[in-house]
């Protein structure tokens, strides 16, 4: 344990003025940034909103840490975070120095591991204090919209996000220690991100079969804070637009033409019951530790 902290202190001054400090905190702003300026902002010139556009300024925040930052920045910083924490001895070749120390060779790559897990918390923990310091001060600038903060709703959202990860960052982890490009894990964080955003919202039989997929395991399972029963498998953002539209038949000619029905057609096909949590958490926490587990047994290689 001893050399485990003496490790993870050792990651703390390389990356000190590394890139990864810049992206814990650019990529929350940046959300932020973003989540006020489309979502936010038209609420401060409310001074008698209707009961309505409170229900939906109320529930404008979780919605988007799901949608915004767990289908769009999620993946992205899932993909970087291993890569830049391996950049420093793939780029400046120190691998035979370091494993020239007394120390394990694996437990190098725990100490990488650790570190991650510690940056993704934290950068989630993060979006939580800059969403309550954000409704504090809306609430002060227009006291009509003074909303309260969902605290325990937000860090259960942000809770499956973390734990959604784990497959995943454990296998940009192998990656990154196997591969040394930056170009590597973001192409496979831009694939992630398309997985998700064509895969969500497909009813299947048996919803678990795209659940389980790791690129689309942490949205899935977010979307449990936000939405209840057949719901949750309600479509990427980003997808939506090449939805087919309800009750509307195309064409081949590109014509549209309005459907009617005495029955919807969710009461005569309803949709399956979506994935279980309990089947999120063993997923996640099962497949991360064996991926780990994989990777930290490869780290141990001769790499000289």
């Amino acid at each position: 344990m001893e050399v485990l902290y003496r490790q993870l202190a050792a990651e703390g001054v390389k990356h000190r003025r590394s890139a990864i400090l810049h992206i814990l905190w650019l990529m929350p702003v940046l959300f932020l940034i973003l989540e006020f300026l489309f979502f936010e902002r038209p609420l401060l010139g409310q001074h008698s909103p209707s009961p309505k556009t409170l229900a939906i300024a109320d529930d404008i925040q979780l919605k988007m840490v799901v949608t915004l930052w767990g289908g769009i920045f999620h993946p992205l910083f899932l993909a970087l975070l291993p890569a830049l924490l391996f950049r420093p001895e793939h780029r400046y070749r120190t691998w035979r120095h370091l494993h020239l120390m007394p120390t394990p060779r694996r437990g190098i790559f725990l100490a990488k591991a650790v570190y991650a897990l510690i940056c993704s918390a934290g950068v989630l923990l993060l979006i939580s204090l800059l969403l309550w310091l954000e409704r504090w001060v809306l609430g002060l600038l227009n006291p009509a919209m003074a909303l309260p903060f969902h605290g325990l709703r937000m860090m259960k959202a942000l809770g499956w996000l973390w734990l959604g990860s784990l497959p995943i960052l454990a296998i940009y982890l192998w990656v990154a220690d196997r591969i040394n490009s930056l170009a590597v894990p973001l192409v496979f964080g831009l694939v992630g991100l398309l997985l998700t955003v064509a895969l969500t919202g497909q009813e299947l039989p048996q919803p678990w079969r795209r659940d389980l997929i790791p690129w689309v395991t942490p949205f899935a399972a977010a979307q449990q804070v936000i939405l209840s029963g057949a719901k949750q498998q309600e479509v990427h953002s980003a997808g939506r637009f090449f939805q087919p539209e309800p009750n509307v038949l195309r064409l081949p000619s590109g014509r549209k033409v309005k459907t009617w029905q005495n029955i919807p057609d969710e009461e005569l096909f309803p949709p399956p019951k979506p994935t279980p949590s309990w089947m999120f958490s063993v997923f996640s926490s099962g497949a991360g530790l064996l991926v780990l587990a994989l990777a930290w047994v490869d780290s141990g290689r001769c790499r000289i």
